[in-house]
């Protein structure tokens, strides 16, 4: 693409560029190791440091950092997954020199020691949060009792660990795993290639470099069943393993999954909720990092028609092996699409382009329409021989 650049620091850290014609630009930096990178002793760790960046630099404090960027209506925010953990901003272009409070907080946090004690309880409290959400923690069960240990336990850690964690864990991970050779900056909009090189070097200089270890992530497959008082609905969900995202079968899975549970016009949402009105919620995701992926299938029913939409939800599974050449039309048609009006958003396409980059090579963004046009409907009926199904339940007692 003409107008994308891509170039490794000698310090290695890689930069990423799409110029675009805008008032407004997307600014992302990202290190290439999440949750999945933690054990069973410090496993929240990657995430509770992804708040405390947010808390002040050594030359800034939290109100410096976010009211630079928004008193000027720019956006700030940040998120931890399995294999990436990333820091945002979109502002007018006119300020772009303000995105420099995003490489001030990664490169120089300050980890204060009052900070962190204060952000211990916020942390504390969104566990709690997701425990009392029914979805979000039969989602957590699933990928427990989907991979073996530590990678199964949850993103956001446990109390225990959250209560013990102290100063130095932080200042670890950050000298291990933030040096420039595994992070990645993307930046998208109207800004100077040079401007932007010249700020990576100045805060990123480093020249240590740090391998990242291998994963050996095990798939497994289990059951769940909780039950909780005071709810109105069952939750049901179904966990099938599926190709990462380095796999060129990653495709045929994307395409696999449209047609299954993404958007009204898929046949979960078709045979559980138009059919049957047996949910209001149904569907499937699709995860895929770097070195895991899986379909995750959901629906919110009646306690009394569970074992119905179950029935539903599986036969739907098993039938994706007699997928028609037109629901393979349509579903390239729907992915392309949908590719397309993200790509108007220059903050979603700076995240992308990490994502990919991350995998293997961020070009492949820019090779999404051909690499989906290019699968055939063999290779989406073969995402069908799923050699193992989890199935979890929280009902009401």
């Amino acid at each position: 693409m003409d107008n994308f650049s891509k170039v490794v620091l000698s310090s290695g850290l890689t930069i990423l560029f799409e110029k675009r014609n805008l008032p407004l630009v997307s600014v992302v930096v990202a290190t290439k190791v999440g949750a999945a990178y933690e054990n069973e002793k410090n496993k929240g760790l990657a995430h509770f440091f992804e708040h405390m960046l947010f808390k002040g630099s050594k030359t800034r404090n939290q109100k410096e950092i976010s009211s630079s960027i928004e008193k000027i209506g720019g956006i700030l925010n940040g998120f931890t997954s399995e294999q990436v953990t990333l820091f945002y901003c979109k502002v007018p272009s006119k300020h772009f020199d303000v995105s420099e409070a995003i490489f001030d907080m990664v490169a120089n946090p300050k980890l204060d020691a009052k900070e962190l004690e204060r952000e211990r309880g916020v942390i504390l409290q969104e566990i709690n949060m997701t425990h009392d959400d029914p979805k979000h923690f039969l989602f957590d069960k699933m990928k427990e009792i989907s991979y073996e240990r530590p990678f199964a336990l949850p993103i956001l850690g446990n109390k225990k660990n959250i209560l013990e964690f102290k100063r130095e864990n932080f200042a670890n991970w950050h000298s291990h795993y933030y040096n420039p050779s595994n992070l990645v900056v993307s930046v998208v909009g109207n800004a100077d290639f040079k401007e932007i090189t010249r700020m990576c070097k100045v805060f990123f200089d480093s020249k240590l470099k740090q391998a990242l270890p291998s994963l050996d992530l095990k798939p497994k497959t289990g059951k769940f069943l909780e039950k909780r008082k005071l709810l109105d609905q069952a939750h049901l969900s179904l966990l099938f393993h599926m190709p990462n995202s380095q796999n060129p079968k990653r495709y045929p899975g994307e395409i696999f999954n449209a047609i299954l549970g993404t958007g009204m016009s898929s046949r979960l949402f078709q045979e559980v909720r138009e059919k049957r009105s047996l949910a209001y919620n149904v569907g499937s995701m699709l995860e895929q990092e770097k070195d895991y992926g899986h379909c995750l299938v959901y629906a919110g029913v009646e306690k009394n028609n569970l074992k119905k939409a179950r029935a539903i939800i599986i036969r739907e599974i098993k039938g994706m092996k007699k997928i028609s050449s037109k629901e393979l039309d349509e579903a390239k048609e729907q992915c392309i699409g949908r590719y397309e009006v993200d790509d108007e958003q220059c903050d979603s396409v700076a995240v992308k382009l990490i994502l990919e980059e991350i995998s293997k090579d961020a070009n492949d963004f820019y090779n999404y329409p051909e690499l989906i046009s290019n699968v055939s409907l063999n290779d989406v009926k073969d995402m069908s021989k799923i050699k193992g199904l989890s199935e979890g339940m929280i009902v009401p007692n």
